[in-house]
């Protein structure tokens, strides 16, 4: 990708901005071309919305960008080059994958500066148009380590054509839902139980944002085992005793129970904001996407960040740097609600029609993150808690089997890993 016009002067502005603030490789830095990884393919709707920025850029201040649609595995090829190869100059990702595989191991750039750079032509810093609440997770050390172009929010989706109404304000008024439902002869929960993180969501959830955090981080497992808990657990269990759950979950293979959910045959679907788009082909004539929080010991809407991040040896940062702050301009920016049909950190852009409901309750609702965070852990959630967690929402242990094995595996956790 090529270009050559001269730069507009905003964009100078905001460049000059960026490279005072900027530390690193300033002397191998010629401001002239970077090279981007991206965790997108390349017939994906946001590889498209970043493909046409990428030009408009180059266009506009004759940097060349040399990008390479790697896919969701990106970070899996950039920590190898970190011990000696060559790195990218930028990448993107989730938030809990950045944190994992370069904020552990100090090996992210700072990106406090680009915070503070103008958003080229629009007389505001990137800092004015992301929202506060989704950057508080975004630091380490009080240093930023991602500037996020996407924001995902969790929770419950239903057809609002056939279930009218509020959402459910408490965990005993959803249960109320699923057990008409199941009175009614339909399949109150759809779940591809084949999804670790999928059934995650039911017990983090229920037990409240931070909870599942605390546990986990107990060295010895047993904490888990308290009163408070074990009464938690049990309307999880609940769950899975009194068939709330459609039939043949336990031996789903996705997507093939979301799709179910999209066709009328199962009422409620615990899910990311992709679950729109992701079932829409499959959906029934007059399916209405709606949103509502899951009620647990705390209502929040989990939230994860997708967005960008410079890994911290990268030899053409500045230029990097630049492409960030010149994306968050409304008119890039903004595609990724018109066209890649998701939301933004910016609450003044457009929120497209199926995720409205979910733009509503993040208005309202505190924010926490996915899975409490667990999946930032390096290894934990893979080796003590998803196995545990899988055979109780199967219905293939009972709570004294849950806390047990969990406590064990915890354990043993902790002491590889300290």
């Amino acid at each position: 990708m090529t270009a050559a016009p001269p730069r507009a002067a905003a964009l100078t502005a905001a460049a000059l901005a960026l490279t005072a603030c900027s530390g690193g490789n300033a002397a191998s830095d010629d401001g002239k071309s970077f090279t981007y990884w991206s965790m997108w393919k390349e017939n994906e709707p946001q590889a498209q919305v970043l493909a046409q920025a990428v030009a408009d850029f180059e266009k506009e201040t004759g940097i060349d960008v040399t990008v390479q649609w790697q896919g969701r595995d990106v970070l899996k090829k950039v920590v190898p080059a970190l011990r000696g190869g060559d790195v990218p100059d930028l990448v993107d990702q989730e938030e809990a994958g950045v944190r994992a595989n370069l904020v552990a191991s100090d090996q992210f750039r700072d990106l406090t500066a680009v915070y503070g750079a103008e958003v080229p032509g629009s007389g505001k810093k990137v800092s004015d148009v992301i929202a506060d609440k989704y950057t508080g997770t975004l630091k380490k050390d009080g240093k930023f380590f991602l500037v996020p172009y996407e924001i995902i929010g969790n929770g419950l989706w239903f057809d609002g054509s056939k279930l009218p109404g509020t959402a459910p304000k408490s965990w005993d008024e959803l249960a109320g839902l699923f057990a008409k439902a199941k009175g009614e002869g339909r399949a109150p929960i759809a779940l591809d139980a084949d999804i670790p993180y999928y059934n995650a969501y039911w017990t983090v959830g229920a037990l409240g944002a931070g909870k599942v955090d605390e546990l986990a981080k107990d060295k010895t497992g047993k904490a888990w085992d308290a009163p408070e808990v074990r009464a938690t657990l049990a309307k999880v269990k609940d769950l899975v005793d009194k068939k709330y759950f459609i039939d043949g979950y336990d031996g789903s293979k996705w997507p093939a129970v979301q799709e179910k959910w999209a066709q009328r045959q199962a009422d409620f679907l615990l899910m990311g904001s992709w679950a729109p788009s992701e079932t829409g082909p499959k959906a029934a004539q007059g399916f209405q996407f709606t949103f509502a929080p899951l009620p647990g010991a705390k209502t929040t809407v989990p939230v994860s960040n997708l967005g960008f991040a410079i890994p911290k040896p990268a030899k053409k940062a500045a230029a990097a740097e630049k492409f960030i702050a010149y994306f968050l301009k409304d008119t890039h920016l903004s595609k990724i609600s018109t066209t890649a049909k998701n939301l933004t950190p910016n609450p003044a852009l457009p929120v497209p029609d199926d995720l409205k409901g979910l733009g509503t309750a993040l208005e309202s609702l505190p924010v926490s993150r996915p899975i409490d965070g667990i999946d930032e852990i390096p290894g934990y959630a893979e080796e003590a808690f998803y196995p545990v967690n899988d055979q109780l929402i199967k219905g293939k242990t009972d709570i004294d089997g849950f806390l047990s094995q969990l406590a064990e595996k915890q354990a043993n956790y902790w002491k590889k890993n300290g």
